[in-house]
């Protein structure tokens, strides 16, 4: 019981971008990077590259009951996993060299267009 009075707000977090991350497939980070810098006083950069890990777990668990529902496309899995991780190591690379500001203002911007797209 004292672990989860002593992290509760890290379990509380997990849990709604899980609950995310179930139902959109890895839309996760868009919860969990601000949640970190506002509830857990995580620097920005830092929030970025934890959520990457904590993402890539949640995504297991989610692909394996999307795999078993059906829900999985091998074919298109191969060719974007490939742009992915290519994509990833740039990102990484960039992360280090990025300010602060260009990080939120990239990541806010990301944020805005998905959700327009989204609803309209």
């Amino acid at each position: 019981m004292r672990f989860i009075k002593k992290y509760y707000k890290h379990i509380l977090i997990g849990l709604v971008s899980g609950i995310l991350n179930g139902l959109f497939g890895a839309g996760g980070g868009s919860i969990v990077v601000p949640a970190m810098e506002a509830f857990l006083d995580i620097d920005e950069k830092k929030s970025h590259a934890t959520a990457i890990a904590i993402i890539f777990l949640m995504s297991i668990v989610s692909s394996y009951f999307y795999v078993k529902n059906g829900f999985f496309d091998f074919k298109l899995w191969i060719p974007v996993t490939i742009g992915g991780v290519v994509g990833g190591l740039l990102g990484a690379k960039i992360l280090s060299k990025i300010s602060v500001k260009w990080l939120k203002i990239i990541f806010g911007s990301v944020i805005i267009i998905t959700a327009i797209k989204l609803i309209f």
